[in-house]
């Protein structure tokens, strides 16, 4: 693209198409659905005319190399336009350097994902995506909500190298003047509960560095979200039993919890 046509394109760029990008950016995988719901559904009077004018802005989009689709769509191809999940297209990276100059510049390579890869991030896109649609009906306020790798939390060890924690999401928010941290956890039950514990050993390890707390004056809450009951009930088990482990720190809801947990009107456990 040449650079006339690039500031063209800068130039045609809505507000809204750069809050799309932004969300691409963010959580580095979003359905169709989830750009509706963040970007349309609030401004449509019906859920019908909010998918029409979200697919035509990806469309849109899409033919200008802003957005790109993967190849495998969530629901097969008969979901349509709606089973497409998007990244960002190279356009897209070029326009969020040009309105970020001082962010981190170069193309990353791509290539079509696992479909394990898939799924987790999009397990994390819709809790981001609930995330925002309950600050939008509560009197939650999100400060800042952080998935990978912006989430991602570094330490040096007791030999001097450096260390990584990677929540798959940080979210401060606040409510009645009181703010909470969490790491958030997303859990698809396909993980062996030693791989679970040896997470929390992490957390655990990282709250004894000082580091975020030296920055912010506490040590965020860590919640488990896990698909079912049943798992709920098993990592709660496998943290009350493991040796060492401090089961104030960590708390495990279900997917379906987790909104009323994030607003306060139920607890973790």
């Amino acid at each position: 693209m040449t650079r006339s046509h690039f500031d063209e394109l800068k130039d045609r760029m809505t507000a809204r198409d750069e809050a799309v990008l932004r969300d691409a950016e963010k959580f580095r995988l979003v359905t169709t659905r989830h750009i509706q719901r963040l970007h349309f559904d609030p401004t449509h009077l019906t859920p019908l005319a909010a998918a029409r004018a979200c697919n035509r802005m990806l469309a849109r989009l899409r033919d200008a190399g802003v957005l790109r689709a993967l190849r495998r769509r969530i629901g097969g191809a008969r979901a349509g336009s709606a089973g497409f999940v998007w990244y960002l297209g190279p356009a897209g990276e070029r326009l969020l350097r040009a309105w970020d100059p001082l962010a981190p510049s170069g193309r990353r390579n791509f290539r079509e994902p696992s479909r394990h890869f898939v799924e987790h991030t999009l397990t994390v896109t819709e809790l981001g995506v609930q995330t925002i649609e309950a600050s939008r009906r509560s009197d939650l306020d999100i400060v800042h909500l952080l998935a990978e790798p912006a989430s991602w939390q570094q330490s040096l060890t007791v030999h001097g190298t450096v260390a990584w924690l990677k929540p798959d999401l940080l979210l401060i928010t606040t409510s009645a003047d009181y703010e909470e941290h969490r790491f958030v956890e997303a859990d698809l039950a396909t993980e062996h509960l030693p791989v679970i514990m040896r997470q929390c050993a992490a957390y655990q390890s990282y709250r004894a560095t000082g580091r975020y707390q030296a920055a912010h004056g506490l040590f965020p809450a860590v919640l488990w979200v896990t698909p079912s009951p049943a798992r709920a009930r098993a990592i709660k088990a496998g943290i009350a039993a493991a040796a060492g482990l401090d089961a104030d720190l960590f708390s495990v809801c279900t997917a379906a919890e987790y909104t009323q947990v994030i607003t306060g009107r139920v607890g973790g456990t």
